[in-house]
């Protein structure tokens, strides 16, 4: 028997053929199959999970639309995720000109001494909110490295296929994403121990 990774891949290519011959319930199968993945992998580059699931359902449109010019010797979750990241980095370019064009109204209202004294709110989250921070805040070629090898579960040449980049390359920016991920973690997570021992000699007093 083929491997599993084999056996996908021909279900794709054997759902895009019908695809391609005007049998369109096979599309259908084809976003069961991949959706989920492809929303987390946006959730985890945007970090914002209904424009994650828009980024997501745009691929798929995409790809339908560009299906006749897909390669078949090629992975279709590869081009997926290719399709993917390219709207996520669309989708990052754009909310930072937006942010760009908040920040700079909110100067003015500065300027015209209307600050808002109200403090912003902090809240409490779960150490699984805080991993999802510290991989937004990774630099976005790390972030992208770090989240196909380690979220996604891609090896290093395929991940070298989606982005374009060297497998040598991909490893690198893997190895310091987990680096720059355990400095910013390791008081997190040290602080969410404590706590949490903290509360559970509290409930036994």
């Amino acid at each position: 028997m083929p491997p599993a990774s084999d056996r996908a891949i021909s279900r794709d290519t054997t759902l895009i053929r019908k695809c391609l011959d005007g049998e369109l319930d096979a599309y259908g199968e084809l976003v069961d199959r991949h959706g989920a993945r492809l929303v987390n992998l946006a959730y985890m580059m945007v970090g914002n999970r209904h424009d994650a699931e828009d980024i997501a359902q745009d691929a798929f449109i995409r790809a339908y639309k560009g299906l006749d010019r897909f390669q078949m010797r090629a992975k279709f979750s590869s081009w997926l995720y290719q399709i993917t990241l390219n709207l996520c980095k669309d989708h990052l370019k754009a909310r930072s000109r937006r942010a760009r064009k908040v920040g700079e109204s909110y100067l003015e209202t500065l300027d015209d001494g209307r600050r808002d004294a109200t403090p912003r709110a902090i809240l409490e989250s779960e150490l699984s909110e805080k991993m999802r921070e510290a991989i937004g805040s990774l630099p976005y070629l790390y972030r992208e490295a770090f989240v196909l090898r380690h979220l996604q579960g891609l090896e290093y040449d395929e991940i070298a296929s989606i982005t374009g980049m060297p497998a040598d390359t991909v490893r690198v920016r893997t190895h310091r994403a987990r680096e720059l991920m355990r400095r910013r973690l390791a008081p997190v997570v040290d602080t969410y121990w404590r706590e949490k021992a903290m509360k559970e000699k509290g409930r036994g007093d």
